[in-house]
C-alpha cells in the first residue's frame, strides 16, 4: 500500500530533525511526496505575565520572516537526497490550526516532539495534541531521539472506540510493512470472554488485508498510558498504533490518560488518530 503524500510539521524554534529524517524514509519506503508547514504568530505582544503588552513584542515580523524562510531552506536540505517532490507552505497563523487546515492535502502528517526542556515561544509553538484532534488525518508523533522507523514491530494498542478503529485502518501501510504486529489491550480488571473476541475479531480483520497479529490482554491497575509505552519497549516495537482520545472544552482539548501519556513521552512513535 502507497502514501501518496505526507505532511511534516516543521518547528520554527528548531527540534524537528527527527521528524525530516523520518518523513524522508517514508517518501523513499513509500514512493511519496512530501509537503512542509510551518506556522507561527508574528508580532505578539506579551507581558511576562501573559497579559498583553503594547511595547514588548516575542517576535517581530521581520524576524518571523527570516524564520519562515530558515525553516523552509532546512526543510529543503533535510529531505533534498531522498527523491521526493517538495512544496512547502507557511502563514502567519496558529501552528495546530494551520496545519490542520493543510492536512486536507496530506494522507500521513508527521510532527516531532520537543524536548520539554527546550525554551519555547508560544506564538511558534505546535500544540501536538491541538493538531491530533483537528486534522482528521493520522498523526506520527516522532520523539527526539526516534529518526528511523525500521517498522520491525508495531503495537496496537486496542481499546473498544471509533478512535482505535479509525487509527488501526489509518495505519495499514505501515502495518503491511511490519515484520511482526502485537494487539495488546490494556484493562483495570480481570477481561470477561468478550474482551478475548473483540481482539479476534481485530486480528481477523488485518489478516484480511494481509496482516499477521497475535493478541494479548493486559491486566494493569496503574497508569495504562505507560503500561502500554512499557510494553512497546519490552517487546521491541518502534511504533504504537492507537486512537486518541478527548473531547474539546471551551476550546481546549482535555485527553484521556492513554493519549496525553503517549503525546507526552512516549519512548517510540506513535501514530494516533481521532
Amino acid at each position: 500500500m502507497a502514501i501518496p503524500t505526507l505532511m511534516v510539521h516543521v518547528d520554527l524554534q528548531g527540534g524537528d530533525d527527527a521528524a525530516l529524517r523520518l518523513a524522508g524514509e517514508l517518501a523513499g519506503r513509500f514512493g511519496s511526496r512530501i509537503i512542509g508547514v510551518a506556522a507561527g504568530f508574528p508580532g505578539v505582544p506579551l507581558h511576562a505575565e501573559g497579559m498583553i503588552a503594547t511595547s514588548i513584542l516575542e517576535v517581530d515580523e521581520e524576524r518571523f520572516r527570516r524564520l519562515i524562510a530558515a525553516g523552509e531552506d532546512r526543510f529543503r536540505a533535510a529531505l533534498a537526497s531522498c527523491g521526493a517532490a517538495l512544496e512547502w507552505r507557511s502563514a502567519a497563523a496558529n501552528p495546530a490550526l494551520f496545519l490542520a487546515a493543510e492536512s486536507r492535502a496530506a494522507d500521513l502528517v508527521i510532527a516531532g516532539r520537543v524536548n520539554p526542556a527546550a525554551a519555547r515561544l508560544p506564538s511558534l509553538a505546535l500544540d501536538i495534541g491541538d493538531a491530533v484532534m483537528g486534522t482528521g488525518r493520522p498523526v506520527l508523533v516522532v520523539p527526539p531521539d526516534r529518526a528511523t522507523l525500521r517498522l520491525d514491530r508495531a503495537l496496537v494498542g486496542w481499546k473498544e472506540a471509533p478512535e482505535a478503529r479509525r487509527a488501526i485502518a489509518a495505519a495499514l501501510p505501515l502495518l503491511k510493512q511490519a515484520r511482526e504486529v502485537l494487539i495488546v489491550e490494556i484493562v483495570p480488571e480481570q477481561p470477561d470472554e468478550s474482551a478475548g473476541r473483540a481482539l479476534a475479531d481485530v486480528a481477523a480483520w488485518l489478516a484480511g488485508h494481509g496482516i499477521e497479529a497475535e493478541t494479548k490482554t493486559e491486566l494493569a491497575a496503574g497508569h495504562a498510558g505507560s503500561h502500554l509505552d512499557l510494553i512497546a519497549v519490552q517487546a521491541g516495537a518502534d511504533l504504537i498504533v492507537t486512537g486518541a482520545y478527548g473531547h474539546s472544552r471551551l476550546r481546549e482539548w482535555a485527553f484521556g490518560g492513554v493519549t496525553r501519556r503517549l503525546l507526552d513521552h512516549a519512548s517510540v512513535c506513535t501514530l494516533l488518530m481521532h
